[in-house]
């Protein structure tokens, strides 16, 4: 039983923590996650979220604190982002990878109070200069807390946190427009800022990503994508609880383990991002590529390169779909009337047009920038933390901009085209850096790519694709060159050409291009040295 007065569809159409009281209710002994082995029913679940929630107030949160989560992924992640909304607090999730001036970037600049991480993760906030003045404690899921602590910090254990509950604390009222999270945006053009979620937004994202994923109840969902990334949050895991699935969550990817995860679980929906699809088909072909109950997996971006060979080897169905970390998932494309390369139609909750630059509605077929707006409240992140003039600057003409260049077909489907600021000119012409990466993502062993542009001896625009290739790839520059020049007009062939170990990303997987154009064409392959040019066909 649950223990808030409110019906339970009341509930689930308004906040996060009333979503997983309303599942509860409805299916207390269905499976709802499955991690490391543990499987935690519905029931389960929300009574340990109740647990947590009394706990973290127990120590002192007030309504409307932070609490990080510096965790991989674990079940107490769950446990605390679940909990932390149930008592009215706010997570914010913290990239394990951080440390130095970007972990206390995160704390600081989100104001966290609560700290949830373990020992091995620990050294990195006690080596801080100086920690955040708002952070008093860390609560730590080892049984043992007597390591390195942090000078003036509290620490406990995840137990001492259960233990310091009081059952009978009645727990405060929650609302559709209250905050549940500040998600750190990517950060590739600047530091990160913190988005502040309603709780109506997230679960609105997860009601709409269950409707065009066509979720039953009976099926599994699985990541292996981190949890402080939205895909993983949203995409998989709220989505599957809103649709009373059951959630499997996996450590980390495996490209030659990943097949047999899935099959072990009989998972019927995954999610990927980046270079994971490419990964996946570099791995050699097997007579179990079909052996499986996956039917739909969320990508994005899929390119058609990747998309079709995908689709057809190991037998699934790639949705695609466009949103950001300040507005969410906002277009799909549809189950049943997909236009491979577009990324969809609008949600429900969603206003999707593309502007010129005179903030007219372009016509169908131009590009222009992606604006956006709700047609529901609470479904959009209410502002960047302590950043009104950051969150002021993203508004114009009651519209928020997302920055990204676009165009619609006659039928009102939505294409990408690049970021404004990836945007390349050469020669006189534009050229969409998403379209000549997603042709070098077709090429033989690429798992990703970027193509940046870079200076040329003529004071133009050059081109420069820089490459991750699958483990012990070698490539033939020569014949690369040949592969663009076979499918892209002539100036949009990359001039260099550069293969490193691993691309530098952002926490959420998007590409640091700015660090790539600050490296140049160091160590580059040059075509045009090498007595190569783009063919022309006039």
């Amino acid at each position: 039983m649950t223990e808030n007065p409110r019906g339970p569809e009341d509930l689930a159409e308004d906040t996060v923590g009333g979503l997983v009281a309303a599942r509860a209710c409805a299916h207390p002994d269905k499976p709802a996650l499955v991690v490391d082995g543990t499987e935690l029913t519905y029931g389960r679940l929300d009574r340990a979220v109740s647990e947590v929630a009394r706990g973290l107030l127990a120590l002192g949160a007030q309504r409307g604190d932070a609490v990080g989560i510096l965790l991989p992924n674990r079940i107490e992640y769950l446990l605390t982002w679940f909990g932390a909304a149930r008592a009215g607090l706010v997570e914010v999730p913290v990239n394990t990878a951080y440390k130095g001036q970007f972990l206390d970037h995160a704390l600081r600049s989100t104001d966290v109070r609560i700290l949830i991480t373990e020992a091995a993760l620990l050294d990195l906030v006690a080596e801080l200069p100086e920690l955040p003045g708002t952070l008093t404690t860390v609560v730590l899921l080892d049984d043992d807390a007597s390591g390195r602590t942090p000078p003036g910090v509290r620490v406990l254990t995840w137990r001492g946190l259960i233990a310091a509950g009081d059952p009978g604390c009645e727990l405060p009222e929650v609302g559709a427009a209250d905050p549940v999270a500040i998600m750190l945006t990517s950060g590739t053009t600047g530091r990160s800022k913190g988005a502040v979620y309603p709780n109506r937004m997230q679960v609105a994202a997860a009601r709409e990503c269950a409707a065009q994923m066509g979720t039953a109840s009976d099926e599994r969902l699985y990541t292996c994508l981190p949890l402080f990334h939205g895909a993983a949050q949203i995409n998989i895991t709220l989505h599957g609880l809103y649709a009373g699935a059951t959630v499997v969550l996996g450590r980390r990817f495996s490209a030659s383990r990943f097949w047999d995860e899935l099959r072990a679980h009989g998972v019927t929906q995954f999610n990927a991002l980046g270079s994971i699809l490419p990964a996946l088909l570099a791995q050699p072909p097997s007579e179990k590529d079909r052996d499986h109950r996956v039917r739909r997996v969320f990508a994005a971006p899929a390119p058609a390169q990747v998309l079709r060979p995908f689709e057809e080897r190991f037998g699934v169905h790639i949705v695609e779909g466009y949103g950001l970390t300040e507005i969410k998932n906002v277009l799909y494309n549809p189950l049943d009337s997909r236009k491979i390369g577009s990324i969809g139609l609008p949600t429900e909750s969603s206003i999707v047009e593309v502007h010129d630059e005179s903030g007219r509605r372009a016509a169908p077929g131009q590009a222009g920038e992606i604006v956006y707006r709700p047609r529901e409240p609470h479904v959009m992140f209410c502002g960047y933390h302590r950043d009104p003039e950051a969150t002021l600057a993203t508004m114009r003409d009651l519209w928020w901009h997302t920055g990204d260049l676009g165009y619609t077909d006659e039928d009102g489907y939505f294409y990408f085209v690049d970021r404004k600021k990836d945007a390349l000119r050469r020669r006189g012409e534009n050229i969409s850096s998403h379209e000549v990466e997603s042709l070098l993502l077709a090429y033989p062993g690429v798992v990703a790519a970027a193509a940046i542009a870079t200076p040329s001896e003529l004071g133009e625009d050059e081109v420069l694709a820089v490459l991750e290739m699958d483990s012990g790839r070698q490539v033939d520059f020569a014949d690369l060159f040949a592969h663009c020049d076979r499918g892209m007009p002539h100036f949009m062939v990359p001039r260099y050409y550069r293969v490193v170990d691993r691309l530098p990303v952002t926490p959420t997987g998007k590409v640091r291009k700015t660090e790539l154009r600050c490296q140049g064409q160091l160590d580059a392959w040059d075509a045009q040295a090498a007595g190569f040019t783009p063919t022309r066909h006039v």
